[in-house]
């Protein structure tokens, strides 16, 4: 089975498209066989940096039911072990799936015949963008050193661990209520913090508020901090990790320190990665390591998106009162 490896950014921006595009040309040098896919529904572009034309079918095809199939999808790219299924965004729509659209793309990407798929999803904290961040315990989350940057990667990730929370619970139960009444409260400028839910939640309803946190400890998203210029640098990753770790009782790991690099752009614009087309800039050289850690990492599969009772619109309304988005 393939292990499915999702890469969001909090704000758009950040590098994310560059960094999916040369990690996944790394994994496939180094032996590993590698399905790219371009799940940025609203603005599919990864065709363009990899030099391909608009001209072939890709998700969309496959949404839209013209295609059974996401294998037949698959495009050969100029890197052996690397295939590439486009976004396609000729169809309208095709960036508000349903859940049992999601369901279905998840299945057929598990028979992909690959060690690795990569999602490149759309920047920010839309819906479609959360649930396949979490089909992953350990999905990936690019950032940069700005502080506007580091604080859209934090609130991506109190949305993403808010979503995965409710998700252990059945849509209409006593749990998913509490959540939903926390919500309300918070919304009425109390200080309450994740992790007084969490607490609220085991005191109430222990058996399965503990079965909910066991899963909780599961997420563990992996950050790649990108375009860094100095060591202080370094220093806001640290408290982006602390920050994540006091308000959200969660774990997080970082994975790669991505110097700036200024050829990023004249790659993108000469539509040839860059590891490929300068294998010794400081860029391609960071790339090479943070692809042996992902290879070393325990990835594992976040079954509850297959759950058929969960909910969409209840999941969206709680994420959006929690994040206090209009």
């Amino acid at each position: 089975m393939a292990q499915i490896l999702p890469i969001a950014s909090g704000k758009g921006g950040v590098g994310k498209s560059a960094i999916s595009l040369n990690l996944s040309v790394a994994l496939a040098q180094l032996g590993k066989k590698i399905v790219l896919c371009d799940f940025d529904f609203g603005g599919a572009n990864l065709h363009t940096m990899l030099g391909h034309k608009n001209n072939k079918p890709g998700l969309g095809h496959f949404i839209n039911k013209l295609e059974e199939h996401l294998e037949p999808l698959i495009q050969k790219t100029a890197v052996e072990n690397l295939g590439f299924i486009a976004g396609d965004c000729l169809f309208p729509g095709t960036a508000n799936m349903d859940y049992f659209s999601k369901r279905k793309i998840l299945k057929e990407i598990n028979q992909l015949d690959a060690d690795y798929v990569i999602l490149d999803l759309g920047a920010g904290s839309a819906y479609n963008t959360l649930d396949f961040f979490l089909v992953n315990y350990k999905s990936i989350l690019v950032t940069t050193p700005e502080i506007t940057s580091i604080l859209n990667a934090y609130s991506f990730l109190k949305s993403s661990v808010f979503r995965f929370f409710a998700q252990q619970f059945p849509a209409r139960s006593e749990e998913r209520k509490l959540i939903q009444d926390y919500t309300h409260t918070r919304l009425e400028g109390s200080e309450l913090s994740f992790t007084n839910l969490i607490e609220e939640i085991y005191n109430k309803y222990p058996e399965t508020g503990a079965k909910a946190i066991n899963k909780l400890d599961m997420f563990r998203p992996q950050v790649i901090l990108n375009k860094g210029r100095t060591s202080s640098d370094i220093e806001m990753a640290q408290r982006l990790k602390s920050l994540v770790k006091n308000k959200l009782n969660m774990n997080m790991e970082f994975i790669g320190f991505i110097p700036h690099d200024d050829e990023i752009s004249i790659s993108i614009a000469r539509r040839t990665p860059l590891i490929l087309s300068n294998p010794e800039s400081e860029f391609a050289k960071r790339i090479y390591p943070t692809a042996n850690r992902v290879i070393n990492s325990n990835f594992t599969f976040n079954e509850s998106i297959f759950d058929e009772e969960k909910e969409d619109e209840v999941l969206e309304q709680l994420v959006k009162e929690f994040t206090n988005e209009e």
